[in-house]
């Protein structure tokens, strides 16, 4: 059963206050296969489902937003394919590589900001310098203090302090 490792909150930085009036989130979930669900917090859309890129998946997240949210960049092929295939069979490294040049320009023309709220061992904690290259407003929550029941163990841990 897949894992919610990763929420990330879509919107816009508010003028006076910072925090975010968000329109979509994000759930990164992972365990057999990661996934990016994106969904919309304004009005009834449709949950939007792509199978990101190991190495790239901060660059997937943006081009989902880029393709999903904006709307402002249109890939050569369905990133949502219902079969579930992942970015690797969906598009060629070339056209991934153009399409996430192509992100980057849309989201300096546009005053987005993206939070990023990563749980414990998520695959996005390794990936925290790739979100610094994006040129978007952007915040990233870590965990500071868990307290959790360990299966494995039969133990509560706690981390942090």
């Amino acid at each position: 059963m897949a894992t919610t490792t990763a929420t990330i909150l879509v919107g816009r930085a508010h003028q006076n206050d910072s925090g975010i009036n968000p329109t979509h989130f994000i759930q990164f979930t992972e365990n057999d296969r990661p996934a990016l669900i994106l969904h919309s917090i304004e009005g009834e859309s449709k949950k939007v489902v792509i199978i990101p890129t190991i190495e790239n998946t901060i660059d997937d997240i943006y081009l989902m937003i880029s393709v999903f949210v904006l709307k402002a960049v249109k890939p050569s092929k369905k990133l949502n394919s219902i079969t579930r295939k992942s970015l690797y069979e969906i598009l060629d490294e070339e056209e991934r590589k153009t399409l996430y040049k192509k992100t980057k320009e849309i989201l300096t023309a546009n005053r987005i900001k993206v939070v990023f709220n990563i749980l414990d061992n998520s695959h996005l904690l390794n990936l925290l310098k790739q979100i610094k290259k994006y040129p978007n407003d952007f915040e990233v929550t870590l965990p500071a203090l868990k307290k959790e029941f360990d299966a494995w163990s039969n133990k509560v841990i706690i981390k942090g302090k």
